[in-house]
């Protein structure tokens, strides 16, 4: 999951640049691995190939892969940009400094087993296997003793019916994976249990879900999810409030007029209100309609944002102004809290008309 998140985080890092990167490490694997266990008759089968030095044609190959490597990293000319560029580059100078590393060592090992053997008897040099000789990989594999000299790890008195038990020591690669796995068991130990530098599964978890929380309700927040009746309030930007206009004369004109006096609805510029005249009321009944009256509930058509703008355009905008027809007042009248100014946004109101 971590490292999902970080390769989300590298900027221009696409799914397939880093396919192409696999399959050439593998390929770059494959054939150090055949070269590496190539015998000496082999390679002599390979000098008598007979090649053609003509300097064109390598000059024409060369420039050929050169240019193929961009190639495979370049998604298209539209979204190649100067930090893609970059990345690889310092990701193929950082590919060849490890290649020149290991060469380096591989060499380094090679110069310190020839130092070492030189000073061992005859018949102990003639055994020694160098490194990477026609025979270092049957050893690495556990095949180490060929059958001919099987009498030298013959186990005395270990023969049942004629089959004789050998003394095989363990392969190095299973040597190497038994070390691998205690110190990886003792290094993890220690990291997430010992000293607790590392979040346990459970932990890691319950920062995600945290994390995915947050997210959750930012997202909320931006998309106006959040509103409801409990929380609305009565907008004063301007811009906002033209928009609820917009909004109202889309869906709202039908039954209460363009201009807001009435037709099958009630007349929403006056003073008397059927279910209250406050911000929240209105925009409650925007929400979830009045179905025996007629009106119908938008939660499903409007989001929340939406039916705030156009509870704030009823109340800033239409409220208070006199319709060519106006519906006969319906409901109670209600008066408008003493602390809450009775109309808030003239200014907003006015420039949004100017807009």
């Amino acid at each position: 999951m971590k490292f999902k998140n970080y390769l989300e985080t590298i900027a221009g890092v696409s799914i397939y640049p880093l396919i192409s990167l696999v399959i050439f490490v593998a390929f770059f694997a494959g054939l150090l691995w055949y070269v590496f266990r190539m015998s000496r008759q082999e390679v002599d089968a390979m000098k008598a190939v007979p090649l053609d030095d003509s300097l064109v044609k390598k000059s024409i190959l060369t420039t050929l892969g050169f240019l193929m490597v961009p190639a495979a990293f370049a998604q298209s000319p539209e979204t190649a940009s100067y930090t893609n560029v970059l990345l690889y580059t310092v990701l193929f100078i950082l590919g060849c400094m490890i290649l020149i590393l290991l060469i380096v060592v591989v060499q380094v090992v090679i110069l310190y087993q020839k130092i070492t053997t030189q000073s061992l008897p005859a018949e102990v040099q003639a055994e020694a296997t160098p490194l990477f000789s026609p025979g270092w990989w049957q050893k690495f594999v556990g095949f180490s003793t060929p059958l001919s000299k099987e009498e030298k790890i013959l186990l005395a008195g270990h023969e049942y019916d004629g089959i004789h038990e050998l003394d095989n020591r363990m392969p190095p690669w299973l040597q190497f994976m038994f070390v691998g796995t205690v110190l990886f068991a003792i290094t993890y130990g220690l990291y997430y249990h010992a000293f607790g530098f590392g979040d346990l599964q459970m932990e890691e978890l319950d920062k995600e879900l945290a994390m995915a929380e947050v997210q959750k309700r930012a997202y909320i927040e931006k998309m106006g999810a959040g509103i409801n009746e409990e929380n609305v309030a009565l907008l004063t930007e301007g811009p906002l409030i033209k928009e609820g206009g917009v909004i109202f004369t889309e869906k709202c004109t039908a039954c209460h007029a363009a201009d807001g006096g009435g037709g099958v609805g009630p007349n929403l510029t006056d003073d008397y209100w059927l279910h209250g005249g406050d911000i929240k009321d209105v925009f409650k009944v925007i929400k979830y309609g009045v179905p025996e009256k007629g009106m119908i509930s938008w939660e499903k058509q409007l989001p929340p944002q939406e039916m705030q703008k156009v509870a704030s355009f009823i109340l800033a905008e239409l409220q208070g102004t006199k319709p060519m027809a106006p519906k006969a007042p319906q409901g109670e009248l209600y008066q408008t809290p003493a602390d809450v100014p009775t109309n808030p946004v003239p200014q907003a109101i006015e420039q949004a008309q100017n807009q």
